[in-house]
Order: C-alpha cells, then structure tokens, then sequence
C-alpha cells in the first residue's frame, strides 16, 4: 500500500514539474484598442447630463395629457442634446441614424443613441438614449419618458444600432 501511495506522490510531483510552459508561447497579444471609448466629458458635464435625462423622466407621449405637453422619441432625444450642448439633431429617428458615429451594441457608453425598428417598414421607427447596465431612456408612447432595458424581449428583437453623438 505504501508503494502505490509513494508511486502516486511522485508521479503527481513530476506532473507538477513538466516542462509545459504555465503561459503562451508566441508572438505577444496586445489589449484591444479602445482609444474610441475615450471620452473628452468631464465628471461634471456627465452629470449634467445624467440630471437632464431626470428632468424629462415621466413627461407624457404627445396626446396623452392634457395638462403637459409630451414629446416623442425623437424630439426627446433632439431636446436633451440641445440643451446639453446645443447639439441640434435632426428630428426624426431615421435622420439621427445618420449622425455621430456607429457603435457596437457591446461598447455602448452612456449618452449613445440607441434606435430600433419598431414596425414592419424595415426603417429606423425609434430612438432612445443609452444610459448604463443595458438601459436606456426614451418616450414611450404608452408611458411617455421612461427607462426600458435592451434585453427585454420587445427591444432585443427590435434592435437596429447605435450611434455616438457625445465625443
């Protein structure tokens, strides 16, 4: 018994000392460049921002009260960059697809527009802001301004791109 236990201990210890290399061999991987996720924003125009999308939380879809006016997609999206920066947006859905440069969905970045297409015309029919974990913020048209998540079914499905307007 001893020697099966002693034969055992060696063999693991000479496994333990192989001469396989612990890490690659070749030529050396450099990180992904990620100079495009660079951002000129201070921490403080972030939250100025951030506070600009609060203030339009729960306003109304167009139609939907009396009391306030609402907006749609688009020109919640074409007001929040106008009063952020005074970045005027055209102001429909499938123009500000054109604007700003496309993103990947798996490096969106706060402030990136997100857009969908939300009918059967096969055209950019809906736009909304990108803020962080998967959401983002946009009018409703049932709702009005509220924050939905890219990876509930109805979104995921409708999803069409992204685009950066915040350098």
């Amino acid at each position: 018994m001893k020697f099966i236990i002693l034969s055992a201990a060696v063999i693991f210890i000479s496994l333990g000392c192989n001469s396989y290399p612990r890490y690659k061999t070749g030529p050396p991987v450099t990180p992904e460049d990620k100079s495009s996720d660079k951002t000129v924003l201070t921490t403080n125009e972030f939250i100025r921002f951030g506070q600009i999308l609060q203030n339009y939380l729960g306003r109304p879809y167009p139609g939907n009260s009396k009391y306030r006016q609402g907006m749609d997609c688009s020109m919640f999206t074409f007001q929040v960059f106008r009063d952020f920066n005074r970045t005027y947006l055209p102001q429909k859905a499938t123009d500000q697809y054109k604007e700003g440069i496309e993103v990947p969905r798996t490096r969106l970045r706060f402030g990136d527009l997100v857009f969908f297409k939300t009918d059967r015309s096969g055209r950019i029919t809906h736009v909304g802001i990108y803020v962080s974990g998967n959401d983002f913020i946009h009018s409703s048209s049932s709702n009005g301004v509220i924050i939905s998540n890219l990876s509930e079914t109805y979104w995921a499905k409708r999803y069409a791109g992204a685009r950066r307007i915040l350098k």
